[in-house]
């Protein structure tokens, strides 16, 4: 058990020090490419990107540079899903008889297809749940730009790929400054103007965009866009309002604060957790960044601008170019490392909620966790060192958790701190 977690409480204040991280590598070797499946740190990558979960708990990795999609049960087995190691093409099969050509994006869709933006083809492919794979869009070989019937429409160098409810498809056309929407059978630019880069906030096509990379969608069915090259993260409201949710255009850096005063490095994919914070793979920086809802950035795991391939707690863990990342069942962060060739696993700083009430001032404490960690919460009275078990452990079997202390000291202050497994 390491200590991740103080805070005090002043009668029913309360002010709260946020955890520290966890970062564990849990498949491939670092710095060592290669195109091995096998258990955990047997299994070898070349240079992992995108990353996306299925219901099951599965995760699926663009290998990019091995041309293939691999796949990671939850015992941490990694095996090739569909593509073929070190051979690049744009062959429609079955599997492994299936050929890709520096696959990039991930995403599922509500019936468990797999899109892929195929980046080195110019094509979106879609893969069943039974390992089909299909030219969804674009033309092999023809990178450009060009709306209309999807198998005629050609893209530039597609990067993040996103699945809204509905079905349409919507992609991150890097090369093209755009994101385009594949739908009924036709793909259309959504927002940005095709071929033209720069960092304007409007509406469609009138917006302008730089580069753009990951793609994500919140519960409200807004797109969010890391506008790599702008440096910033952008929201597409679902008709196509075009507006800076954080960071500035042209300005890099990697400053914590509100969504105003924070600072990006090329950022690269985005996830959003179940309680609605943004998480942001920050490539340039080396470091995961959160964005809360009410767009306060902080920096979650890794050092700015520190390489490194330590695994670790409380700030040790490193990270060389992450790319990909998602949130799994169980609550962690999955992050694609991509120049370490590893993947890992990222325990996030989570953060006490206290609620103080009736005469006796119970105070109920309240955090949400990993899925299968244990969690000891203690209190120290003020004026003492002593810390003291407040009931038994808890292991997480949901994503929320809690517990009340009916006996807050008499002077109203106690120091209150979270140990976690790990």
């Amino acid at each position: 058990m390491k200590l991740l977690l103080t805070i005090l409480t002043v009668s029913v204040l309360a002010i709260v020090s946020r955890a520290q991280d966890s970062v564990t590598t849990f498949a491939g070797q670092a710095l060592v490419t290669g195109a091995t499946n096998g258990l955990g740190t047997n299994a070898l990558f070349n240079d992992p990107a995108a990353i996306a979960v299925d219901a099951g708990g599965n995760f699926y990795v663009a290998d990019s540079q091995n041309n293939v999609i691999r796949l990671i049960t939850t015992n941490g087995t990694v095996t090739t899903f569909a593509g073929q190691f070190g051979i690049a093409g744009t062959k429609d099969a079955t599997g492994t008889n299936a050929l890709f050509n520096s696959p990039m994006g991930l995403a599922f869709d509500a019936n468990s297809n797999l899109f892929v933006s195929d980046t080195g083809n110019n094509t979106i492919r879609k893969v069943t749940p039974a390992g089909s794979v299909s030219t969804f869009a674009g033309v092999a070989g023809s990178g450009g730009f060009g709306d209309g019937p999807s198998l005629s429409a050609q893209f530039n160098s597609p990067l993040g790929i996103a699945a809204a409810g509905n079905g349409t498809v919507f992609v991150a056309d890097t090369g093209n400054h755009v994101i385009r929407a594949i739908s009924g059978g036709s793909v259309s630019t959504f927002a940005g103007t095709p071929q033209v880069w720069g960092n304007i906030d409007a509406t469609g096509t009138n917006a302008q965009f730089n580069g753009p990379v990951g793609l994500a969608f919140d519960t409200n069915g807004n797109l969010f866009v890391s506008d790599a090259n702008n440096d910033i993260i952008r929201k597409i409201t679902t008709n196509a309002v075009v507006t800076t949710f954080a960071g500035m255009a042209g300005s890099d850096g990697s400053a914590d604060g509100n969504s105003g005063s924070a600072r990006f490095r090329s950022p690269a994919q985005l996830a959003f957790d179940h309680r609605g914070n943004l998480f942001v793979a920050d490539s340039f920086n080396q470091t995961i960044r959160e964005i809360t809802r009410d767009g306060n950035v902080s920096t979650v795991s890794g050092s700015p601008g520190v390489s490194g391939t330590n695994d670790g707690i409380n700030g040790a863990g490193h990270f060389f170019n992450p790319y990909g990342i998602a949130v799994a069942t169980d609550g962690s962060l999955v992050v694609s490392d991509t120049y370490n060739e590893l993947m890992r696993v990222v325990l996030a700083p989570f953060k006490l909620t206290l609620q103080t009430s009736g005469a006796s001032r119970a105070t109920a404490i309240s955090w949400f966790g990993v899925i299968g960690k244990t969690y000891q919460v203690q209190f120290a009275d003020g004026g003492t060192n002593a810390w003291i078990d407040l009931g038994t452990p808890i292991t997480a079997t949901n994503l929320s958790l809690n517990i009340t202390d009916n006996s807050p000291a008499p002077s109203g202050t106690r120091l209150y701190r979270v140990l976690r497994s790990f």
